[in-house]
């Protein structure tokens, strides 16, 4: 326990030269997924040479996160010039509630209507992602020093198990927990990617202000558990609130993002991941609060991802299988976990 406590201590108090390293790491990671998917693909039975995939895959991950940084920083300097208005219309639609209601003016709530700066919240939102892009510069060098440092190591690891016998163990070994891992990066960026296009054509069909910018935030905000998705689905609904003069945009925006969150997050993605993302609901709030109070917005991001990782590790261990079903919602783990590894 003195070991837990001391290392998410230094976890908080390291954030500034941690947290961009996991970052690297994570894209060094994706960038690794992506290849590999491109190096499956087969054109006329022929297939890409492995370095030629890895080049595509760093251009395409680093075009795609080029293009997110630079949207979000446009579309939010675009809402904060809609917001007074957005915010008189707000202020325009509680009236009318509330003349609905035969009810008085609330002063509390006039008054906070009055004094709320909402074009100063988008700006603090504004400055927190251009501080991640501000960081950019750091992870880039971070992440091309992770990449330069898997050449070395296979060597590595023959070094340190020099028996021939153990050393196929332990490869085989980290090629199924990098599958596992693998498998879910991909199912749950596929299921989010699903859920912000589809998301995005219904925007769009609405005719709901920087619909593009809402899509991405909702495939970003579906890594973060449970509570990324009400936001997801809270903050363009409320947006056609104080957007159009009926209430039909809203409802139609509120019910449709809802029913495609609850298909893809409820009956999609659990039937794709199977057991690899068997996690305990308790266990996925206690993460997201740990991770939340450790590295902000970005731990909340990286909360399910390192915590799925934890599971599909350790329960290819003896030793740490029972945390493994202890973090598991039922107690069933990946089939590929049942191969034990039992090393001296």
């Amino acid at each position: 326990m003195f070991i837990v406590v001391l290392s998410f201590y230094l976890l908080n108090l390291g954030q500034s030269i941690l947290l961009p390293l996991v970052i690297a790491g994570a894209i060094a990671f994706l960038i690794n997924a992506l290849a590999h998917a491109i190096g499956s693909l087969r054109l006329r039975g022929i297939r890409l040479p492995k370095f030629l995939t890895f080049v595509l895959a760093v251009i395409l991950i680093l075009a795609s996160l080029s293009w997110v940084i630079q949207l979000i920083t446009d579309n939010v300097a675009h809402v904060i010039k809609q917001a007074p208005a957005y915010q008189t219309n707000l202020e325009i639609r509680i009236n009318t509630i509330y003349a609905m209601l035969s009810l008085e003016q609330s002063p509390s709530v006039h008054e906070i209507l009055k004094n709320a700066n909402l074009s100063g919240l988008l700006q603090g939102f504004a400055k927190t992602v251009s501080g991640l892009a501000g960081s950019m510069g750091i992870i880039f060098v971070y992440l091309i020093f992770i990449i330069l440092e898997q050449r070395t190591f296979e060597s590595k690891i023959r070094a340190l198990v020099p028996q021939t016998d153990q050393q196929t163990a332990v490869f085989s070994l980290l090629q199924r927990i990098n599958r596992d891992i693998r498998t879910y990066v991909g199912i749950k960026v596929l299921t989010s990617a699903t859920t912000g296009l589809l998301s995005y054509l219904v925007l769009e069909w609405v005719g709901v202000d920087s619909a593009s910018f809402w899509a991405v935030l909702i495939f970003l905000l579906n890594f973060i558990p449970t509570i990324g998705s009400i936001i997801a689905t809270a903050f363009p609904a409320l947006l056609t609130l104080v957007q159009f003069e009926n209430w039909t945009p809203f409802f139609v925006v509120a019910i449709v993002i809802t029913a495609i969150q609850f298909f893809i997050g409820s009956i999609v993605e659990p039937r794709l991941m199977g057991s690899k993302l068997n996690l305990s609901p308790l266990v996925l709030l206690l993460s997201l609060a740990l991770w939340g109070s450790i590295w902000g917005i970005p731990g909340m991001f990286l909360c399910v991802p390192i915590t799925v990782m934890i599971v599909i590790i350790c329960s290819y261990f003896p030793q740490t299988r029972p945390l493994a079903v202890m973090l598991s919602g039922d107690g069933s783990l990946s089939a590929g976990s049942d191969a034990e590894v039992t090393g001296d």
